[in-house]
């Protein structure tokens, strides 16, 4: 996933006949182990390799644990690395001189991290693509956040249909099954999309932490060259993408039916409103207020009442605040911190 995690060891780039030797003996350990492995998809005529992606399913396992036996200890037990570094889902380390990646991912995502990852940056290209239309592409398929508010965020997984998606997209999902053969086929390809403007993949449109991952990346630096003058596609269309974004949640009803946008939104709506009723009901500003508390105690005071209503009431907090009077709640808060009606000093 770009070769560069190791630090404390040197790696180098392979040959084409190293990569198809190494990789199938990687392949045959850990099939071994995992009823799938893969290695995502690249150009034909790709000659040197920096590392080696390994997509594993862990079949809904733990990505810490595989059958009672930690990842990182498979991985020092079979290929006994110099280095291991561990990055979310992703493990890489060394073996015979090149870097591994190892990308454990559970059942239903082995698809979609597949394509995603298939092809140098090409995922990350027509993951640009989708977010110019308010949706996001990336290792768990299409998807649209939903904001109930500017702090609550909640995924929406839309398609893991890649036919229906890269004809969404306005890509040849043919093509993309055919292959490549050079890497300028797959900058083409990209190219191909109507949503393409060469605008959208510059280095100031992106936010912090993807300008710093691209800058790094030579696949995509090379793409920013090759587009470097290039128009947008011949039927982009400014006004239908800024429609597209602003009404994204209908469009979702109309292209991908099978997402049942609306029942996803009443159950967020329906959280939303638990999480903004058991707040009023109980805040922090209301134990100040009402109990001249400070900082540190306020949130100490908080912390007993949740373990108390925990261990005596057995149901999630935010459910006793909800179905409790506004009156008990603050009597229980009272008692276990003795205070108010149960005050010590009184």
């Amino acid at each position: 996933m770009g070769g560069r995690a190791l630090k404390s060891v040197e790696t180098r780039r392979y040959s084409r006949e190293e990569f198809d030797t190494v990789s199938k003996e990687l392949i045959d350990i850990l099939q071994r182990k995992f009823d799938r492995a893969t290695i995502p998809l690249f150009y034909n005529n790709k000659e040197t390799f920096g590392d080696i992606d390994i997509i594993v399913d862990t079949k809904g396992t733990s990505l810490l644990n595989l059958g009672g036996q930690s990842i990182r200890n498979f991985i020092e037990n079979e290929f006994n690395p110099n280095e291991i570094f561990h990055n979310g889902n992703a493990f890489s380390f060394d073996y015979k001189e090149v870097q591994v990646d190892l990308i454990c991912v559970n059942s239903e995502d082995f698809d979609s991290n597949y394509h995603y990852l298939a092809f140098n940056d090409l995922g990350n290209f027509i993951g640009r693509l989708a977010q110019s239309i308010g949706f996001k592409y990336g290792q768990e398929g299409l998807w649209y956040n939903h904001y109930s508010d500017q702090n609550t965020k909640t995924k929406i997984i839309v398609s893991k249909d890649y036919p229906e998606i890269f004809k969404f997209l306005g890509l040849d999902y043919d093509k993309w099954v055919e292959g490549f053969d050079t890497l300028e086929e797959i900058f083409e390809y990209a190219m191909s999309s109507s949503l393409f403007n060469p605008e959208m993949f510059q280095l100031s449109e992106l936010n912090k932490i993807n300008r710093e991952r691209n800058l790094k990346r030579a696949s995509y630096m090379s793409f920013l060259d090759y587009i470097k003058d290039k128009p947008a596609h011949p039927d982009y269309d400014k006004i239908s993408v800024a429609s597209t974004k602003e009404n994204v949640i209908d469009v979702i009803r109309e292209v991908f039916p099978e997402a049942n946008i609306d029942l996803h939104l009443a159950e967020i709506n329906y959280e939303h409103a638990k999480k903004v009723l058991a707040n009023l009901k109980f805040n922090g500003r209301m134990v100040k207020e009402k109990y001249g508390l400070e900082k540190e105690e306020i949130g100490e005071s908080i912390k007993l009442f949740k373990d108390y209503v925990d261990v005596n009431f057995r149901i999630p907090f935010s459910d006793f605040i909800i179905k409790t009077s506004q009156h008990y709640i603050l009597l229980t808060f009272e008692y276990v911190n003795k205070i108010g009606t149960y005050s010590r000093t009184k």
